[in-house]
């Protein structure tokens, strides 16, 4: 009985460490709610899975101007208050962290659970972070003034999952909806709007949320990778 109790003991040890260190992963991802859900079902479900989705980019204009005129550890200290309040913004929306990439940052919306709101969240998120952005400048003082955001979305299928070597790997989505959404992202400034979405991410907000957003025509670009322009829209909250 001592060897079944001791064996028993092992398996429950063993269970309980790779359930906190599934937490401690994911939670870097995503809201602890999420994270529960993941480990009720069982975690993620194979290594990727292609699934509808919304890319949103947020990259941070003056950027450059800010870094020349502080010191490097006041720009960390200042970025990392930054993005600890739009990471927050995000995952109030139901948003999963993918990544940082420098004074960007990558988030998506369908996984690793599905959500058929995923386009209008990730534009009601954007809308918010927007604001943040405004709060987080006052906050702040004085400058700041050059301190501004672009902000990217697009929607559509991509390969979601752990992707990497086998000594690191990141939770992450790659595919043609992931480069259109970074694309829109870099047509922000060129359009001079803080937020731009596409066609289709319109379409899905429309279809899942009728009514809660106006979109502004932004007219048709040219991007980089597709032979046909690419229309965009500005989102609004209708009052």
């Amino acid at each position: 009985w001592l060897f079944y109790f001791a064996a028993a003991l092992r398996a429950y040890l063993r269970e309980r460490r790779t359930r906190l260190e599934a937490i401690a992963q994911f939670s870097r991802f995503v809201n602890p709610h999420v994270v529960r859900e993941l480990l009720e079902r069982g975690g993620l479900q194979g290594g990727g899975q292609t699934r509808e989705v919304t890319l949103l980019f947020s990259d941070i204009r003056g950027f450059t101007t800010l870094s020349e005129t502080r010191a490097p550890a006041e720009v960390v200290e200042l970025l990392n208050a930054y993005f600890s309040r739009q990471v927050e913004v995000i995952f109030r929306n139901g948003g999963t962290l993918d990544k940082f990439i420098g004074d960007a940052i990558m988030a998506v919306w369908g996984a690793p659970l599905d959500d058929p709101e995923h386009a209008a969240r990730a534009v009601a998120c954007a809308l918010d972070m927007v604001d943040t952005l405004t709060k987080f400048k006052q906050d702040v003082g004085a400058g700041v003034e050059s301190f501004d955001v672009g902000i990217g979305i697009h929607s559509g299928p991509a390969v979601v999952g752990l992707i990497g070597s086998e000594r690191r790997k990141e939770y992450t989505s790659i595919g043609d909806t992931v480069n259109l959404a970074s694309r829109i992202e870099g047509l922000t400034k060129e359009a001079g709007r803080r937020v731009l979405v596409s066609g289709e991410t319109r379409a899905q907000c429309e279809r899942a949320r009728p009514g809660e957003f106006d979109f502004e025509p932004c007219g048709s670009y040219k991007v980089k990778g597709r032979a046909a322009e690419v229309e965009l829209f500005e989102p609004k909250r209708r009052p």
